[in-house]
């Protein structure tokens, strides 16, 4: 028995610090962001699912079934596909970390698919600069010292586009875009047959054709030979110092100064300015080593994976791809190696899915990955959706008996509080409308309004009434409820018999009083005996329409006035304090007429209804957190016991 409860204790200590731990802000901010991109992920793949079957059953007269699509894209996860899946999880986690990066000090690096094709034409210019063929293994320590060039080369550039920003004030989008093309054209100039000749000079015309392709779109895939052992190794250093940079930033952001000063930067210029940030120079490093991280994606997409340097009169469309997974992971560093593995799954399986049984042509895999993606970027709308919890708390409240009538008592009383909006809404209409000549007419209206309305609010009263007397009914009946809980925990069944039968006839007796309450018929408070019409020649609407037109007018003559390059110093100041006195006077008379009136009728039903809901809020967190405490004492009482 000792050692039973010193279980438990232990259990309850780790249970403590446990939710301890959970509830912590950064946790629970972490959790929040988690939930909301795999909710954004479900609706995605749920609309994907849903465009596919209705596409596919309109077209084809086919029925796809989801459960054969979510297989097929299974089996596109194995062993002989493992180097494509462990490449492009490499290019999305890199190029997705570097987005993210420069997305966290508020600046959009939209150069990435440049930046990527960096490491494709300075690797492949040094391959083919050293002789490569099919014939012979590139040598390791050729990519090796390509993939640093790269890097460096990447990081110049993003210090080009940094520099840009932080000294001449062009934005990152407009340079980082002008330079994806510029190197597009140091690509076009060097890899095409057309211009290679000046390039490589030293070149045969058989050389040319045998490391350039003939459609002038880059390089043959044939010339490159990386043997598998070298591949498996630098995706194995990939994989390691892809978990090392996404370690290593999280830790930066969350325990340095220097990740503070990044998110800080981020959120605001002037907070990063007010901490002492050199902005100029963090926006020049951030996008540099963005473009660094950027330029070893870029490696693992054109050396370690394809083998070839192809595509190359335009930016790599595969890097915009690094915005949208960036979206998703909500811009983590942890985020992003989850988001990457994801897409990777997708992208992966798009050949299978286009084969039997599915047939799913192209363009419906691109609108596939784009409404997933499209959801997932708009997680944040999904940050406050948090069904389960909802539902559990839902589930307390209707098994409560206080619930339904304090919801009873909540509508009514906002009802009410519209009704007297309303009601004074009607008044001050006529009031603004009344003169001298609809005076006998207008009185006639009140009569009617005050009739109408008085039976409304009396029935409405009464109502409110009857609702009260619920709710003391059913705090009533909770507390017998309560007494046969605690029965329950005692398993004391004689004492449950009895408090059942109480409850029994108390509702008995509740329902009985319920049928016996007497409605008021008292004169309603909300009807207003202060009521006095205007009986002048002119209503106080078009009055006020002349004193706003009176305004203008003045205005205008004294601003005439004041602004006569003629006047002195001392007559300017003397217009303009004239000015203000004789707007104070008109504004005085447009208040004492009713304007603003409506506006804050308005006001006021918004008030009352915003603390009638805050005061019921908190009866229905109190019922929660009663009922909460009645489900979880019984198993804590049974393991003490």
């Amino acid at each position: 028995m000792q050692t039973e409860n010193k279980k438990f204790n232990l259990w309850q200590k780790f249970s403590a610090k446990a939710s301890e731990f959970i509830r912590l802000d950064k946790t629970k901010s972490t959790a929040r962001k988690v939930s909301s991109s795999l909710w954004s992920l479900f609706f995605g793949i749920l609309i994907a699912f849903a465009y596919i079957v209705v596409k596919k059953g309109v077209q084809s007269s086919i029925f796809v079934n989801p459960i054969e699509i979510i297989t097929t894209v299974l089996k596109s996860f194995n062993s002989s596909n493992k180097y494509k899946i462990l490449q492009y999880f490499l290019v999305f986690g890199f190029s997705c970390i570097a987005c993210a990066l420069s997305f966290k000090a508020g600046l959009f690096n939209i150069g990435i698919p440049g930046q990527m094709m960096i490491s494709g034409f300075v690797s492949f210019a040094l391959i083919i600069r050293y002789g490569a063929t099919e014939y012979q293994e590139t040598p390791t320590w050729l990519l090796v010292i390509a993939l640093f060039i790269s890097i460096i080369f990447a990081f110049a550039i993003g210090l080009v586009a940094g520099a840009l920003k932080a000294y001449l004030n062009v934005h990152e989008v407009i340079s980082t875009i002008m330079i994806n093309w510029i190197i597009v054209g140091i690509s076009m100039l060097i890899f095409q047959q057309s211009s290679a000749s000046i390039v490589w000079p030293n070149f045969s015309s058989a050389h040319l054709k045998y490391y350039f392709a003939d459609n002038l779109q880059g390089t043959n895939a044939a010339f490159t030979n990386i043997s598998t052992n070298v591949k498996m190794a630098f995706f194995i250093v990939g994989i390691v110092a892809l978990l090392a940079l996404s370690i290593g930033i999280t830790f930066i952001f969350n325990f340095t100064n220097l990740g503070y000063k990044i998110r800080m930067q981020g959120i605001s210029k002037s907070n990063g300015k007010y901490m002492g940030v050199n902005d100029k120079l963090l926006t020049v490093m951030v996008l540099g080593v963005s473009s660094a991280i950027s330029a070893i994606a870029g490696f693992y997409f054109y050396v370690i994976g394809e083998g070839f340097f192809l595509g190359i009169t335009q930016p790599l469309n595969l890097g915009f791809e690094a915005i949208a997974i960036s979206l998703l992971a909500l811009n983590s560093p942890v985020g992003a190696l989850f988001s990457s593995l994801f897409y990777t799954y997708i992208y992966t399986s798009g050949p299978s899915l286009q084969l039997a049984p599915l047939y799913i042509q192209p363009e419906d895999l691109q609108v596939i990955t784009s409404v997933i993606l499209y959801l997932a970027a708009t997680s944040i709308m999904f940050l406050q959706f948090k069904p389960i919890n909802f539902s559990v708390r839902k589930a307390l409240l209707l098994l409560d008996p206080r619930y339904l009538k304090y919801r009873k008592l909540e509508q009514l009383l906002v009802k009410k509080a519209s009704l007297i909006a309303q009601y004074n809404a009607k008044i001050y209409a006529l009031e603004q409308n009344s003169n001298s000549q609809n005076y006998q007419s207008s009185i006639s209206k009140l009569t009617k309004i005050q009739d109408t309305y008085t039976a409304k609010f009396t029935k409405l009263n009464n109502a409110i009434e009857l609702a009260k007397f619920n709710c003391q009914k059913a705090n009533e009946l909770y507390q017998i409820q309560i007494e046969l809980f605690a029965a329950k925990k005692d398993n004391n069944a004689q004492l449950m018999s009895d408090i059942k039968a109480n409850i029994t006839q108390f509702k008995q007796q509740w329902k009985t009083e319920k049928m016996q309450f007497k409605p008021f018929n008292s004169a309603p408070s909300e009807i207003r005996s202060d009521i006095k019409l205007n009986n002048t020649e002119n209503s106080f609407k078009l009055q006020i329409k002349q004193l706003r037109k009176q305004l203008a007018q003045i205005t205008n003559e004294y601003l005439t006035n004041a602004m006569n390059y003629k006047n002195s110093d001392d007559q300017t100041i003397a217009y303009f304090e004239n000015i203000n006195g004789e707007k104070m006077k008109i504004n005085y008379q447009l208040m004492t007429l009713g304007v603003g009136v409506k506006f804050k009728l308005k006001q006021q039903r918004k008030a009352q209804i915003k603390d009638i809901k805050s005061e019921h809020n908190d009866t229905y967190e109190m019922i929660i957190s009663q009922r909460k405490q009645m489900h979880i004492c019984p198993f804590r009482k049974r393991k003490e016991a």
